[in-house]
C-alpha cells in the first residue's frame, strides 16, 4: 500500500511540474537572462582550396601575360583575338574550338577580348578528359592519342603538303621555274612540334610525290609523347630524365648534341658530324 501511495505521489509531482512549465511558457514570465545565440562565423569555401600545379603553371609560357602570344592584338580596333587565332591564343577560344563551352566542336565561333592566357581550364575540362584524336592542318586525323592530344591541337603548325599543293595548283604557273605573282610565302607558324613528330602521318612538311618520308618519331618506350618529355605544367623538357640515357646531357642546350649511336651523317651539310 505504501508503494502504491509513493508511486501516485511521484506521478502527481511530475504532472504538476509539467503544468507549471507550460504555464510559465504561455504567460511569458521572466525566467532569467538567456544567453544570445551567436551566429557561426561565415566560412570561406575557397579558404582551404588547393589548386595542384598552379605554381608550376604560373611560371610557364602559358601564363606569361607579357608575351607577344597574348598581346599581339592589343592595338587592334576592336582589341580582340580573331576567330582565326583565338583557338590557340586564349583559353576561351580553345574551349570554343573543343565545344567545351556548349558551342559546335571543331570551329571557333567568336573572337575573344585581349587579356587572356592559357589557364588551367583550357586543358582541364569535360571534353579534354576523353579527347583521343587531333585533326592536323592537312586534314588528316591522328587517332589513338592520350592526353598529349591537348597539346597537339595548338602545337601543330598552320600549313601542310596539301595547302602548298593547292597554292601551286591555284597559281597555275607554266613550269616549276616560272615566277608567279600568285605565289607567296606560306608560314607554318611557330614551332610545329606535333607535325614534326608525326612526319608523313601528319604531312606538315612538303613532300614530293613518289618519294618516301619518315613517319612518327617513336624514340623509346615511356618517352614517345609530348607530355612524357615535357612537364605539362612548366612546359620544360625533363632534362634530368633524358640524362638517364644521354649521360652528357645536363641542360636543354646539351640536347642539341645528342646523336644516335652510329649516326654520323652530315644532316645540315656543314661538314660537322658531331
Amino acid at each position: 500500500m505504501r508503494k502504491i501511495f509513493l508511486l501516485a505521489t511521484i506521478v502527481v509531482m511530475l504532472v504538476f511540474a509539467m503544468t507549471a512549465n507550460h504555464a510559465i511558457g504561455k504567460q511569458g514570465l521572466d525566467v532569467g537572462p538567456v544567453a544570445p545565440q551567436q551566429d557561426p562565423e561565415p566560412r570561406d569555401p575557397l579558404k582551404d582550396l588547393v589548386i595542384p600545379n598552379v605554381d608550376d603553371w604560373a611560371g610557364s609560357a602559358h601564363a606569361d601575360v607579357t608575351a607577344a602570344a597574348f598581346n599581339n592584338w592589343n592595338e587592334d580596333d576592336p582589341a580582340q583575338v580573331s576567330t582565326r587565332c583565338a583557338k590557340c591564343h586564349t583559353t576561351s577560344g580553345y574551349q570554343d574550338y573543343l565545344g567545351a563551352d556548349g558551342s559546335e566542336a571543331g570551329v571557333t565561333d567568336a573572337a575573344v577580348a585581349v587579356g587572356e592566357v592559357i589557364s588551367c581550364v583550357a586543358c582541364h575540362n569535360e571534353v579534354t578528359t576523353t579527347k583521343t584524336s587531333v585533326v592536323m592542318p592537312s586534314g588528316i586525323e591522328l587517332t589513338g592519342l592520350g592526353d598529349e592530344s591537348r597539346c597537339m591541337e595548338c602545337h601543330q603548325g598552320r600549313e601542310s603538303k596539301i595547302s602548298i599543293d593547292k597554292t601551286l595548283a591555284d597559281a597555275a604557273a607554266a613550269t616549276d621555274d616560272t615566277i608567279s605573282d600568285k605565289l607567296r610565302f606560306r608560314n607554318i607558324h611557330y614551332f610545329a612540334a606535333a607535325a614534326t613528330k608525326y612526319g608523313t602521318l601528319a604531312k606538315g612538311g612538303y613532300e614530293y610525290d613518289g618519294q618516301a618520308y619518315d613517319g612518327k618519331f617513336a624514340h623509346v618506350d615511356g618517352y614517345t609523347t609530348c607530355i612524357q618529355c615535357h612537364d605539362s605544367h612548366t612546359l620544360k623538357v625533363k632534362v634530368n630524365e633524358c640524362a638517364s640515357c644521354h649521360e652528357d646531357v645536363k641542360t636543354v642546350d646539351d640536347l642539341k648534341d645528342v646523336r644516335m649511336a652510329g649516326s654520323k651523317r652530315d644532316y645540315d651539310g656543314d661538314g660537322n658530324v658531331k
